[in-house]
């Protein structure tokens, strides 16, 4: 149990989940909340994270991987969209550098990092995006993007906050801040509970809420322009494998499976079936959750409104 909260120090805190079990190795966590900052966080943090993270982690087969390229393209668009010309983008946990190769499709001048090389293996040398591996402090703390990205990156991270004003100086002032994480407030989150397929303990160290999300980012200079809860790609999925882990004493046994963590047996066809047939009927509700900005993912955009020296 941790007796402050990680954000903002209060200890005015809650137990949200007492056993939330991890799918990859077994092991348990707690989810406390705190009632200031409304930031829910794992506990205990592990002290070393490289079990968690296995080498295919995110490593998804080809199929599955070229439907996210669909995906990626599509915010691609919409986030260019938003500048009158592409500029200079920064991806913080770039992955295996689809986002940012869609982006330069659309004429964006493009570079990310990854915390170690082999995450940035695929990046490198199969898509040539530069990268480069290791902390902001690698960057001079002075504007050179005109739109940074950390998508479903900032629950992953130690200290959301100090990473949050490390970015700040790195922003253009007319540049805009887009961040997606998983939404701890939305419907999905709270009818899956700790079995919900976006808790993600411990990988996922934080859990955000509109309101936790907005206070970090106020608390680290940016103001919120534009909000969105709407995520095909996470949305109808979420609710199958979360439905699924309610269901079956194996957890994540498809998301496994997608990751190639998991060889193709009997039940993983019917998980497939089972999957299918649920995302169909939760569809709607999907739909729904996006309109009481309830989506299993927020999507914040974000402007700078000072200098954070």
């Amino acid at each position: 149990m941790t007796s402050k909260c990680p954000i903002c120090a209060s200890e005015s805190l809650s137990t949200i989940y007492s056993v939330a079990p991890d799918y990859i190795t077994g092991s348990v966590f707690q989810v406390q909340k705190c009632s200031d900052c409304s930031t829910a966080f794992t506990t205990p943090r592990p002290s070393d994270v490289s079990p968690f993270y296995p080498e295919k982690y995110r490593r998804y087969n080809p199929i599955i991987l070229n439907i996210l390229k669909i995906f990626y393209n599509m915010r691609a668009a919409k986030w260019s969209r938003g500048f009158k010309s592409p500029g200079v983008v920064f991806e913080m946990g770039c992955g295996d550098g689809i986002m940012l190769n869609s982006l330069r499709m659309y004429g964006w001048q493009v570079f990310g990092n990854e915390r170690i090389l082999g995450a940035a293996h695929f990046a490198r040398h199969q898509l040539n995006v530069p990268i480069f591996v290791g902390g902001l402090d690698a960057l001079s703390p002075t504007p050179i993007a005109d739109l940074i990205i950390l998508f479903q990156v900032l629950e992953h991270l130690e200290d959301p906050l100090k990473t949050l004003k490390q970015l700040n100086p790195l922003l253009k002032p007319a540049g805009k801040l887009i961040i997606g994480v998983p939404n701890f407030g939305g419907w999905q989150a709270k009818f899956g509970g700790a079995k919900w397929l976006h808790l993600d303990v411990p990988r996922h160290l934080f859990h955000f809420s509109p309101q936790s999300l907005q206070y970090c980012l106020n608390e680290s200079g940016f103001a919120i322009t534009q909000v969105s809860y709407k995520s095909f790609e996470h949305d109808p999925y979420g609710w199958s494998q979360s439905i699924l882990n309610l269901i079956f004493k194996k957890h994540n046994l498809l998301t496994r499976f997608l990751m190639q963590l998991e060889n193709p047996h009997i039940a993983i066809i019917i998980h497939l079936v089972l999957a299918t047939l649920i995302g169909i009927l939760f569809l709607p509700i999907s739909v729904l959750s996006w309109f009481f900005h309830s989506g299993a993912i927020i999507e914040v955009t974000a402007e700078k409104v000072k200098s954070m020296e």
